[in-house]
């Protein structure tokens, strides 16, 4: 009898531990991140984990090493959670990162009515992989679309922003207003790969007094 508790006891505690791990695997990708014409490979992995915005994912780099894949770098908050996309659920649902001249690109989408879009581009300085590239999309049809472009690397950001009248009968979109401007802010530190979406970064347009949060 003793030897049939303990046997379960065991068993239990496996199951949990392998509970905990649980994953799978989204998406596989590769090319070379560091310019050594040997390619890495990305896995955004899905846990059997709940955070603030549903199932947790996790982007992992590796790098070959003696034939064999060793993780490189990772991160937690990279890809949002599988709930993050609002009304319209998933926000990667589409699965949308890439690999072009050593930038890693991911997309993210979502909203309702209201809908929005982010493009965040890595690329690999000082052993991080810095946000060198960030944009939006965001806005209702019949109300306004603004997007911000920033080049985080010069500093470079434009902002554009179009209001839209609709009529009734035919719901034809009619642009009412637009506003333009081109500015410069250059950050400190860059956010990288590990804790982008950690800290909030909030800049202001010196003309229209528009926020850009990310």
């Amino acid at each position: 009898m003793k030897w049939l508790l303990c046997f379960c006891c065991i068993s239990l505690v496996l199951f949990s531990g392998f509970s905990k791990v649980t994953q799978s695997v989204l998406v596989e990708i590769y090319g070379d991140l560091d310019r050594d014409k040997i390619d890495e490979k990305i896995t955004v992995v899905e846990l059997n984990e709940e955070g603030n915005d549903g199932k947790i994912r996790v982007l992992n780099i590796f790098k070959k090493k003696n034939n064999q894949w060793k993780l490189w770098h990772s991160s937690n908050t990279a890809i949002l959670g599988s709930e993050g996309g609002g009304m319209m659920g998933d926000p990667f649902f589409d699965k949308s990162i890439g690999i072009l001249n050593g930038v890693i690109t991911i997309d993210h989408n979502g909203g309702s009515s209201w809908k929005w879009s982010t493009v965040h581009k890595y690329r690999l300085k000082n052993n991080e992989f810095e946000l060198i590239g960030y944009s939006t999309h965001y806005g209702k049809l019949c109300e306004y679309w603004a997007e911000f472009d920033y080049n985080l690397s010069t500093g470079k950001i434009n902002y554009k922003k179009e209001y839209e009248t609709c009529d009734e009968k035919t719901e034809d979109s009619t642009i009412s207003k637009v506003e333009d401007e081109v500015f410069y802010k250059k950050l400190k530190k860059l956010p990288n790969l590990k804790n982008i979406n950690k800290v909030q970064i909030k800049i202001t347009t010196p003309k229209y007094k528009e926020e850009l949060i990310f």
